[in-house]
């Protein structure tokens, strides 16, 4: 039985990476590296460890934070991801290959773990759906680079497992590292807070005992982050300066704000509209129609609330223009969306998933802005 339950991870390994992996090599084909002007590793290396943040990762395992210079804005990312490719390093001899393994065996467990917890409650055919959601979502591509994404989905759907079991230790211990390895990892003490409430609220009432306060090393990580922030500029929220200047101008505004400024880049930017902004605005209402559905086939409660909170949280960012990325985290999304009855809705959600997933991912290995 064991042995049988192995193969089943393998293949779901197997089958999240491969995915990613034939999208890369469909994007060498099509490009001018299909002709040999550029080998597939080269491509790989230049989208998976040189976009975006992925540089700004690399250097803070390699140098940590500094107190001065232009490097010191660095401090906005959280420091689990880059100390962890730091100690992959060791191996690799390469911090951009250990980011890059640290992302893609996350992801690969991320999706084994989504499967047990899709499980308990359902089916393999939904525990499968559920896996290929994830691994279809059209910009999981970023959990394949120096990003933290994959090693996020493995802490999240972890803890989120060890709440349905109701081992509020791990639970506490994996949500302490969620914590530390980006903003909305805090974001976990309220399903955590739920459940333990409701098991002594519900019909088998249930003492609070002493382990349950383990859920509070969640806010713990956050807290350390701080700490950082602290001993290094004497500020416990020097980040938050940091994010409101150049080059991110991040800022806190109410959501409709900040969802009527997308509409109007997309206005403005037509070349930017459909792989940023006019896609903010299709997932947040796709997503908060995932949420409300939820709760009309009366879904968990407490992953309806952080499905709700992480929406809402990550939505009243200012500026942003990685919303296709942050939602990917939104792990209740393909927990709700593989308990769907119907088949036939089922099979369609996971199509237009994979022509999405198939097509951004093509767009951001041959260059194009996908943030």
């Amino acid at each position: 039985m064991k042995i049988k339950r192995y193969k089943t991870y393998l293949a779901i390994a197997l089958v999240s990476l491969g995915l990613h992996y034939l999208a890369i090599l469909l994007a060498w084909v099509l490009s001018s590296g299909g002709q040999g002007s550029v080998s597939i590793f080269q491509m790989m290396k230049d989208r998976l460890t040189v976009p975006g943040d992925a540089v700004r990762y690399i250097d803070i395992a390699q140098h940590g934070y500094v107190k001065e210079g232009e490097n010191a804005i660095n401090l906005v990312f959280y420091p689990l991801y880059p100390l962890l490719m730091r100690i992959f390093s060791i191996f690799t001899g390469n911090y951009a290959l250990a980011g890059v393994i640290v992302s893609q065996v996350s992801f690969a467990l991320a999706s084994i773990f989504l499967y047990e917890l899709i499980l308990l409650d359902g089916n393999r055919t939904m525990a499968w759906d559920g896996v290929l959601l994830m691994a279809v979502y059209p910009f999981s591509m970023f959990a394949m680079g120096v990003f933290t994404e994959g090693l996020f989905l493995l802490l999240t759907i972890a803890c989120l497992y060890a709440l349905r079991k109701e081992n509020f230790v791990a639970a506490g211990m994996v949500g302490f590292f969620a914590a530390l390895s980006r903003t909305q990892g805090v974001l976990l003490i309220f399903p955590a807070v739920y459940e333990i409430v409701s098991k002594g609220l519900g019909e088998e009432k249930r003492k609070m005992q002493a382990k349950d306060l383990c859920v509070l090393l969640i806010p713990c990580g956050f807290s350390v982050y701080l700490l950082i922030n602290y001993l290094i500029h004497g500020n416990f929220f020097q980040f938050l300066i940091y994010e409101e200047g150049a080059p991110w101008y991040q800022s806190t505004k109410w959501l409709g704000d900040n969802l009527e400024m997308h509409y109007h880049m997309a206005m403005d930017y037509e070349g930017l509209s459909l792989i940023i902004y006019w896609v903010q605005i299709a997932l947040y209402f796709a997503v908060l129609g995932v949420m409300i559905y939820g709760l009309w086939k009366r879904e968990r409660i407490s992953y309806l609330l952080y499905g709700g909170v992480y929406l809402g949280f990550s939505y009243l960012s200012g500026w942003m223009i990685s919303g296709g990325r942050y939602m990917l985290g939104c792990v209740p999304v393909y927990i709700i969306l593989s308990r769907i009855k119907n088949d036939f809705v089922r099979h369609i959600i996971l199509m237009l998933g994979s022509v999405l997933f198939f097509a951004y991912s093509l767009f951001y290995m041959m260059g194009y802005a996908i943030m």
